[in-house]
């Protein structure tokens, strides 16, 4: 039997207003340590804005 994995990780924010930063600057930072380590099997990243209806759309995509 073969168990497969799918990791999502969804950055919320908003890149204009830095407060609502920090979802997107983790997405950002775990792009940039994937292209040195790669991100288990599975992984996506996704940065949506702080809007709620955006966050149940990807996380049914992901």
């Amino acid at each position: 039997m073969t168990i497969r994995t799918h990791i999502a990780v969804i950055g919320v924010g908003n890149d204009f207003r830095r407060a609502d930063g920090v979802g997107w600057a983790v997405i950002d930072l775990l792009r940039e340590r994937a292209a040195v380590r790669p991100l288990p099997a599975g992984t996506t990243c996704q940065d949506v804005e702080a809007e709620v209806t955006r966050h149940l759309d990807a996380a049914a995509r992901s």
